[in-house]
């Protein structure tokens, strides 16, 4: 009788612990919809090795290539830090190499919203999506740098 006592409540407590992390993935997934990524980067740019990097402000998440019945994008989201005020002087600066490292195409790019805002309790997030279309040739690595004010001029 005591065995089988144990028994069932072991069972009960695996199952709610069970649901408790079923709740928990749910949560976390529901929590990231906004900033979802695809899986695979179209057969011909499967190649390009992607790379972020953060700010002080803001974090690059996510960064994938897509090509959607149109032009080649790199797309993604950044999440604004809690620690964080003003998003509006950060930018994306995106910068593609070549195989020897060579900057073959750099430009300075937005996200939107530019003013992020904290959601609840999470940090907020904004979405890029930047043509690279047409891509040059040998481009091997995309780097998304968050940055915050103004470059110097050369």
């Amino acid at each position: 009788m005591i065995q089988g006592t144990t028994r069932a409540v072991s069972s009960l407590c695996n199952s709610r612990h069970a649901v408790r992390i079923t709740g928990f993935v749910l949560l976390a997934t529901l929590s990231l919809a906004g900033c979802a990524t695809p899986f695979r980067a179209p057969p011909d740019v499967a190649h390009i090795k992607l790379e972020r990097v953060d700010s002080p402000v803001v974090i690059v998440e996510k960064i994938w290539l897509e090509r959607k019945n149109g032009p080649l994008v790199v797309t993604g989201c950044v999440l604004k830090r809690l620690s964080a005020d003003d998003t509006t002087k950060t930018h994306l600066d995106v910068t593609l190499y070549d195989q020897t490292g060579q900057v073959l195409r750099s430009t300075l790019e937005h996200f939107e919203p530019r003013q992020i805002r904290r959601q609840w309790r999470r940090p907020g997030f904004g979405n890029y999506r930047i043509v690279l279309d047409p891509l040059p040739i040998g481009t091997i690595r995309i780097e998304v740098r968050a940055h915050e004010g103004t470059h110097p001029h050369s």
